[in-house]
């Protein structure tokens, strides 16, 4: 243990240091913005999804080149939610109210009456067959459910 304590106070010691000339920095901002980007697509890497920066990038601006994939979707929530964590205090990740916005009960749990949740709007799945292809609606206004 004793081998791992130095090694572990450099690298804070470091992590202190490289915040500290971010924050000082007149490009600190662009680097923390471009941070958000990367972990966003390495967050999806971990789940060995490959999401390209540059398409994430157009992504993000609504500038896509080309249509987006699932990937590329849950890409920009992870990096919605890491602007919506870093725009706030340090400790509100972490609070009852952080938490409970971070994981999108606050209408469940507040109680107050509203009935809207995720139930009203869940559309029917189409149905698969097993090589992958949907299957061929030409008339989607009379699927039932669908508005």
């Amino acid at each position: 243990m004793t081998t791992l304590m130095r090694p572990a106070f450099d690298a804070a010691i470091a992590l202190t240091r490289l915040d500290e000339r971010i924050a000082r920095s007149p490009v600190g901002q662009g680097w923390i913005e471009r941070s958000h980007f990367t972990d966003a697509c390495a967050s999806l890497w971990i789940d060995g999804e490959l999401v390209h920066l540059e398409d994430l990038v157009l992504h993000d601006d609504i500038r896509d080149i080309r249509t987006p994939t699932h990937e590329l979707t849950i890409a920009r929530d992870v990096l919605r939610t890491r602007r919506r964590v870093a725009a706030q205090s340090p400790e509100w990740a972490l609070s009852a109210d952080g938490i409970r916005s971070l994981r999108k009960t606050s209408e469940i749990g507040s109680g107050g009456g509203d009935e809207a949740t995720t139930a009203g709007v869940i559309r029917p799945a189409v149905a698969t067959d097993p090589e992958g292809e949907g299957e061929d609606i030409d008339d989607i206004e009379n699927l039932p459910g669908v508005d």
